[in-house]
């Protein structure tokens, strides 16, 4: 799991007219990523297809939400991509055709139902606060008329004359599916009377407000009671009508097969945006890239399966191709591959310290918010949201360790009197915590420098590593070793001195320049060992900060013991909220800046190439 697993290239020739279902069974494998490296013939080019692809997303912006679900793309083999394109097209432009007056009449009824669906609502208020319906359908004496909106109850009001007479009518006990329906959300009508000039203006004010224009159909009149009645008949008569309209429009998209139409075109497009990394001639096609799969055969099993005709091997990849690098780590890891992602893609020759992280990360995490309440919460968050955001799912091992720190430390829920400290309890031993986080960040910097050693065996250059490095690891370690016995400092003189003779000895200079090499050579150890005493004196600040969480959390239960028995468990559940965001968020930033700065730069330079594998043919068809 340490080392990034490298791609292997390959090359496969098949014959033009299989292309299609060639290239989407390696598309769904998952396990290729194309690249031309060489130009044997032209590139791929489907000749005339720029304006039916063209036309095909201008009904597609129209259609598109009239379209029915489609199969997979690539059903039906595309052998001539260019004839397919053409034809599957004018199959669609058929279906337009013919299904435009359908669908200009589906719209007209739809506003209709909308119509009739206010008018039921408004029927079902109070009969005494509505005006007769033969008033609401026509004009009365001297152009005395009626107008209705549907209104949002929280909006803003109209700006009405004072020569207009306003009906406020909010209809009780209407089914939450009915205002669903309801584009608008009202649930309120606005019903006005006045003279229809007066009444022509106020359109003009609906039209910037959350209200919407309801006309009451000429022909309906009567009482409400039989306005109601003719409402719900003429609504089963537009549903008849609307579902007449979906089994028409069903059938006609099985006359000219659409769901075929539209995988095909959507399969020929794909082939055209990949078709910059393939190489053709009149008969041929070269498919060229990096596969994940150990070898030809496991990488042509899918073909195999399929019955597809070609020729596949993996040979060397050409001089100065690069290959992308996948890292192999089991599911609980891959959430920490983020972290080294940060620096970029570990390369061929670089660790993935993924599976390391999963324990070092928790560790810091947990040693400087250690609290088995608090960490209980986090667990629980990242159980809870893991799906929903793949990377929280981390919370879980670091709030087990803040649990097990918590345990060591004596604290749960910011308390320190439920559990005895197993260890220590922070603020009483501040010398001793500070001194076991500089010892943690010391190993975990020497294990930089084992990881630093791997990379120089797997590049071939361990003889290098051995000559110049391994002197730096020795006065590093006998630094660390005095502070138990000062007799150990002897050791980084040695180191120094191991450290220049290995310069000397790999420079590729002239013997008149061994001192310079000589000089160099030291300067390089001296700065590095300053780093490394740097980096390690950082790693205080992983006890610093459980000093820091520990003292915030006296001052909330400080605080809790001096509000009362009430306010007690209040301020103890605030502060605890406090401390869970707050705490959280900078220790989780303080993990993420001791990984980056202090560990990776040991060894990890992220020199390496994702691998992006071919997509899969897909098609759209619903907004």
């Amino acid at each position: 799991m340490l080392r990034p697993r490298p791609c292997h290239w390959f090359e496969l020739v098949t014959a033009r007219d299989g292309l299609a279902p060639v290239l989407e069974a390696l598309a769904r494998s998952g396990a290729v990523e194309l690249q031309t490296q060489e130009r044997r013939a032209a590139p791929l080019v489907v000749d005339g297809a720029e304006r039916p692809l063209a036309r095909f997303h201008e009904l597609a912006r129209v259609y598109r939400s009239h379209w029915p679900p489609t199969r997979p793309a690539g059903v039906t083999p595309v052998s001539d991509p260019a004839a397919t394109l053409h034809t599957r097209l004018a199959q669609l432009e058929a279906w337009h055709s013919e299904a435009d007056p359908l669908i200009a009449a589906q719209e007209q009824l739809l506003a209709q139902r909308q119509t009739l669906a206010d008018l039921a609502q408004l029927l079902q208020a109070d009969a005494a606060l509505l005006p007769q319906p033969a008033l609401l359908a026509a004009a009365g004496p001297f152009g005395i008329t009626a107008r209705i909106y549907a209104v949002a109850p929280t909006g803003r009001g109209f700006d009405l004359p004072a020569d207009l007479l306003r009906l406020q009518v909010a209809v009780p006990g209407i089914a939450r599916a009915a205002g669903a329906a309801d584009a608008g959300g009202a649930r309120h009508f606005m019903v006005l009377l006045g003279h229809r000039d007066a009444l022509s203006a106020i359109d003009v004010q609906a039209a910037a407000l959350p209200a919407r224009r309801v006309d009451w159909p000429a022909d309906l009149g009567g009482s409400a009671a039989e306005a109601a009645t003719e409402v719900t008949r003429r609504q089963g008569r537009l549903e008849e009508q609307a579902a007449d309209i979906r089994t028409r429009l069903a059938a006609l998209g099985e006359d000219h097969d659409l769901k075929g139409a539209l995988a095909d075109i959507e399969m020929v497009e794909w082939l055209i945006r990949h078709g910059s990394e393939l190489a053709a001639s009149d008969r041929l096609i070269w498919v060229t890239g990096w596969t994940t799969a150990s070898d030809a055969a496991t990488l042509g099993a899918p073909l195999r399966a399929q019955g597809l005709p070609c020729v596949l091997h993996c040979p060397d990849p050409p001089a100065g191709a690069e290959p992308p690098s996948v890292l192999s780590n089991p599911p609980w890891v891959r959430a920490f591959e983020a972290f080294s992602r940060l620096l970029g893609q570990p390369g061929a020759t670089e660790a993935d310290p993924s599976a390391l992280l999963a324990l070092v990360a928790p560790l810091l995490f947990g040693f400087m918010f250690g609290d088995v309440g608090q960490g209980a919460v986090l667990v629980a968050a990242g159980w809870l949201l893991r799906q929903r955001a793949p990377m929280l799912a981390m919370l879980i091992p670091g709030g087990l360790m803040a649990m097990i720190f918590g345990l060591l430390f004596g604290s749960v829920f910011a308390r320190e009197d439920l559990v005895p400290a197993l260890w220590m309890h922070p603020l009483h031993e501040p010398v001793a915590l500070l001194a076991a986080a500089v010892a943690l960040g010391a190993a975990l910097l020497l294990g930089g420098l084992a990881l630093q050693a791997l990379e120089a065996a797997w590049r071939h250059e361990a003889r290098r590593w051995w000559a110049c490095e391994a002197g730096l690891v020795l006065a590093y370690a006998g630094a660390l070793a005095a502070v138990f016995n000062r007799q150990a400092l002897w050791l980084v003189p040695v180191g120094a001195l191991w450290c220049t003779a290995g310069s000397v000895a790999f420079s590729p200079g002239s013997p008149s320049g061994r001192a310079a090499d000589a000089a160099t050579g030291l300067a390089q150890f001296v700065e590095h060992a300053l780093q490394l005493l740097v980096n390690t004196v950082s790693f205080a600040r992983v006890g610093a900060f459980a000093l820091a969480h520990a003292g915030l959390s006296l001052a909330v239960t400080g605080v809790a013991q001096a509000s009362g028995p009430v306010g007690y468990w209040v301020v103890l559940l605030l502060g605890n909220l406090l401390i869970l965001l707050l705490e959280g968020l900078v220790v989780g930033i303080q993990t993420t800046r001791l990984l980056l700065f202090e560990f990776f730069v040991r060894f990890l330079q992220g020199n390496g190439r994702v691998f992006k594998p071919l997509p899969p043919p897909y098609v759209q068809t619903t907004p």
